[in-house]
């Protein structure tokens, strides 16, 4: 089942199934970033810009893994 995302990101709207997506990166100073469209495209999520988003990712992580980023 698809998990659909809709984020801002650099004045573009993007609309992401986050199962496609093959691994996010959680960067010490907090940044979550992950590559969409075959790695052409990088997207960088923090806290402070999408607070939603950024707690939205965290959640899905979580909720797939059983792992927890912080």
């Amino acid at each position: 089942m698809a998990y659909w995302m809709k984020l801002i990101y650099d004045r573009n709207t993007y609309v992401i199934d986050l199962e496609r997506i093959s691994a996010f990166c959680h960067a010490p100073n907090g940044r979550i970033s992950f590559a969409v469209f075959d790695g052409n495209i990088t997207i960088v999520i923090t806290q402070q810009s999408d607070p939603n988003t950024y707690q939205a990712i965290l959640d899905y992580i979580e909720k797939q893994t059983g792992l927890s980023l912080l």
